[in-house]
């Protein structure tokens, strides 16, 4: 794992959310907790009935986690550390996500998130993913079966 280590105390995170600091949700959450969110959560879709068929893909798991933790970083507004574009919606796409998959994989993350994080923090991260997985249901919807995989990367 090569994110910086967060060095905020959890103390001084929690103060920040009660001050209404122009802190991001990222720096309150801090790194190490998105990570463990992410750790926690990718050990659980390997083995999960209907998720593991999508994440067959993943070959690279520790790698897959490091991404996903830098996504979420930056998705929950921390600073940008890499030179990396995320593809979200063609990515998602092609590993077969349905409507009834994601409604799986936000089960499972709300999960994960509240037994790592305080009820405040968790709601915050879990409304973002909800918004997240929201445009991926409108671009299956709105594009459907005219999107194959070749093309989406120049459409987002």
């Amino acid at each position: 794992m090569t994110l910086p280590s967060s060095q905020d105390p959890q103390p001084a995170q929690d103060a920040a959310i009660e001050s209404e600091s122009p802190v991001s949700l990222a720096e309150l959450i801090g790194k190490d907790r998105i990570y463990a969110v992410v750790d926690r959560f990718y050990n659980l879709i390997q083995t999960h009935p209907s998720l593991a068929v999508p994440f067959q893909r993943v070959h690279d798991w520790p790698l897959h986690k490091e991404r996903i933790a830098y996504f979420w970083w930056v998705s929950l507004g921390g600073a940008r550390y890499r030179d990396v574009s995320f593809a979200v919606v063609p990515k998602h796409w092609r590993a077969g996500f349905s409507e009834e998959l994601l409604d799986d994989w936000k089960a499972l993350f709300g999960g994960v998130v509240s037994s790592v994080l305080p009820p405040e923090l968790a709601d915050a991260w879990t409304e973002r993913a909800e918004r997240i997985g929201a445009s991926l249901v409108m671009a299956n919807q709105s594009f459907g079966d005219q999107l194959h995989p070749i093309g989406l990367e120049t459409i987002f």
